[in-house]
């Protein structure tokens, strides 16, 4: 039985047939009823129920927060285990050169996270697992390291002024700086010789100053070749010599403080003008005194005087 309605104009009830655009709209009427109704079904469905799947991904990012919630914490003691070492080696660097450390990082504080995607926690803890292994290798090598340092301060003595440090004039710059360890030539025979010292050009009566604590154990006046000469034995393989000096201020077998008048310059013996030729010897090898002036210049003298020794090519002995 089809539906009725109510004409106005005829006063009267006629048969309502649907057209075309009729039906279309029941269409599209039911159909966005029942797109409504599914929506609000996934909506319920994935607000209060889970699936086995999401729950186990719960489960597994729980775990990996507790994992890194441990190895946040061992990062942060090896954090202060590595300011504890900092600040140890600044204590010995001070007990050695008598100085405060360079700093040698131009960079800011490290961040341990920069370039991580930490979206991912998975992420995070593998990369902080892997960084926290390579640190902590490098602790060990650095705590090798002190403990090797330790040893050779055993060995060497006690701070820094068993270990020729200074340069051994008084009132020395960089101009004074003249020919080190190699091959010069001879002033007087003008051929090429070893030469196992540093000119460091003084006027006469200048102050020489033992590189080091030690033992006088030789003093010689007025030697042919070395002239008036003395040679400190620093009891720890060290050896200093001092040649072509004025007067000699101390005597064979006496001890002698760091930094201590030992004698003046000359021009005694084979020299071609005023001044000291100084010798380190380690073991019965010969150094570069150069290497051992870091308690008396900075790194920039020290630059300045490698540049004016590399262009020294002739001796004054």
């Amino acid at each position: 039985m089809g539906k009725y309605r109510f004409d106005k104009d005829d006063l009267n009830f006629v048969e309502d047939s649907r057209g075309l655009w009729g039906w279309i709209w029941v269409v599209v009427k039911y159909f966005c009823l029942s797109l409504v109704l599914a929506v609000l079904y996934y909506a319920v469905f994935s607000l209060f129920i889970s699936t086995e799947q999401e729950r186990e991904l719960a489960r597994e990012t729980e775990l990996m927060e507790v994992e890194y919630g441990k190895l946040h914490g061992r990062l942060q003691q090896l954090d202060n285990t590595i300011k504890n070492l900092q600040h140890r080696d600044r204590e010995i660097y001070r007990s050695i050169f008598n100085a405060e450390p360079p700093v040698y990082s131009a960079y800011g504080d490290y961040d341990m996270f920069a370039g991580i995607d930490t979206t991912r926690i998975e992420s995070v803890v593998e990369d902080s697992k892997m960084r926290l292994s390579v640190m902590e290798r490098g602790m060990a090598r650095v705590e090798t390291t002190f403990e090797g340092i330790r040893g050779a301060l055993d060995s060497l003595g006690s701070g820094v002024t068993a270990i020729p440090s200074i340069v051994p004039v008084k009132d020395f710059s960089i101009r004074q700086s003249g020919a080190s360890v190699g091959k010069k030539i001879n002033p007087f025979y003008k051929t090429v010789a070893i030469h196992n010292g540093m000119d460091l050009l003084a006027a006469s009566g200048t102050p020489v100053l033992a590189g080091a604590d030690g033992t006088v154990v030789k003093a010689v006046r007025n030697g042919r070749r070395e002239g008036s000469s003395v040679t400190i034995d620093h009891g720890n393989g060290y050896v200093t010599v001092y040649n072509h000096l004025g007067k000699i201020r101390v005597r064979k077998g006496q001890r002698v403080k760091q930094g201590e008048e030992i004698a003046e310059v000359g021009l005694t013996g084979m020299s071609f003008a005023p001044h000291l030729h100084y010798e380190v010897w380690y073991k019965g090898k010969v150094m570069d005194p150069m290497d051992y002036f870091f308690s008396s210049i900075t790194p920039q003298m020290y630059r300045d005087m490698a540049v004016v020794t590399a262009n020294t090519g002739q001796s004054l002995d």
